[in-house]
């Protein structure tokens, strides 16, 4: 029996333990026909020097483990070393006999064994210094100290940038997108166009209303440019200019916000186009065949009456009185002012 150690082992003894433990087992499967001879007392010889190993294979689980793998492999080759012994036990009684038999000779079947002296013998042998019995691991187990387990903490994931969530968009507001940008677009090219033109003619420089919003043949376009017109004029990108013959559209600055406590005024005209008229003034205004503006596919002329509606005008240059247009168009303006530009 191993005696309880003193202190416990460094982690440096335990690994010199093991590594002796590990030795060990491998030269007993290595070696086994020396071992399991019957004249071979290694298996003695090992189980000895681990029971004095014990006092540090008794501190940790794994040491443990290999000590308790030596003992297997002690048994099974103890075991296959008792199979190898001759099985007939005759020798062993005969000598048995001889030593401490009482009676009539050494060889008589009627002898009887003088269990005195035998244990007397087994007794100076110290082959058992107790009774035997069934024991368990003797001696204290010191367990390693369990390592501690940091708490794992989440890692909260800061957004680089702010969330986007899509707003649902119907077909409808995509059309109207869609129609937005492109008179959007329509919009520049037409206030680029007056730009050209009127910029030919100097400070006077102006282009005429009808040819730049009639389309030759494309009543759609007309109403079209119309409606681009109208909101031209209402933020004050162009101005609306009328004599007693035509009435023309000429580069405007969009008035501020102090412009109106200055005496601006707006103004709101209304215009009414059907395609009767339309075609009237085509013929007298176009009669070239080319339109100011580019044409724009996928335009069917309609046959039904349309009618368009200027915005209202932010624009104090424009010019006013009552003008007869001619095609069957009634340009009316609210006010009486003269015909005089401001500049």
């Amino acid at each position: 029996m191993s005696s309880r150690p003193i202190t416990v082992p460094t982690q440096i003894d335990q690994a010199q333990n093991r590594k002796t433990l590990r030795e060990m087992q491998r030269e007993l499967l290595d070696n086994k026909p020396s071992y399991t001879s019957v004249t071979s007392n290694g298996l003695s010889k090992v189980q000895q020097r681990a029971n004095e190993m014990f006092s540090v294979s008794a501190t940790e689980s794994r040491s443990t483990a290999l000590d308790a793998g030596i003992l297997k492999t002690v048994s099974e080759l103890g075991a296959a070393q008792a199979c190898n012994l001759d099985k007939a036990g005759e020798t062993f009684i005969r000598q048995l006999k001889s030593k401490f038999a009482i009676g009539m000779g050494g060889n008589s079947d009627r002898t009887r064994i003088n269990w005195k002296r035998l244990a007397e013998s087994v007794d100076q042998l110290g082959v058992y210094m107790d009774v035997p019995a069934v024991t368990f691991v003797v001696g204290e187990f010191v367990a390693a100290a369990p390592k501690q387990k940091k708490e794992r903490k989440r890692k909260e994931r800061v957004a680089s940038e702010p969330v986007q969530t899509a707003d649902t968009v119907s077909v409808k507001q995509l059309q109207e997108q869609a129609e937005e940008k492109a008179q959007t677009a329509r919009m520049k090219v037409m206030e680029a166009k007056v730009a050209e033109i009127s910029g030919k003619h100097g400070d006077r420089g102006r282009v005429n209303l009808f040819q730049l919003i009639l389309h030759p043949t494309s009543f759609s376009q007309s109403v079209e440019n119309l409606f681009d017109l109208a909101f031209l004029v209402k933020d004050g990108r162009v101005a609306i200019e009328t004599d007693d013959q035509c009435a023309y559209v000429r580069g405007a600055k969009p008035p501020e916000k102090g412009d109106f406590a200055h005496g601006l005024i707006k103004k709101q005209n209304i215009l009414s186009l059907d395609h009767p008229t339309y075609q009237r003034l085509a013929e007298r205004w176009c009669s070239r065949g080319e339109a100011l503006l580019p044409s724009r596919t996928g335009r069917v002329p309609p046959n039904t009456q349309q009618s368009a509606s200027s915005a209202e005008t932010a624009n104090s240059q424009g010019a006013s009185g009552t003008w007869p247009a001619r095609g069957g168009i009634d340009l009316a303006d609210d006010d009486d002012d003269d015909d005089d530009d401001d500049d």
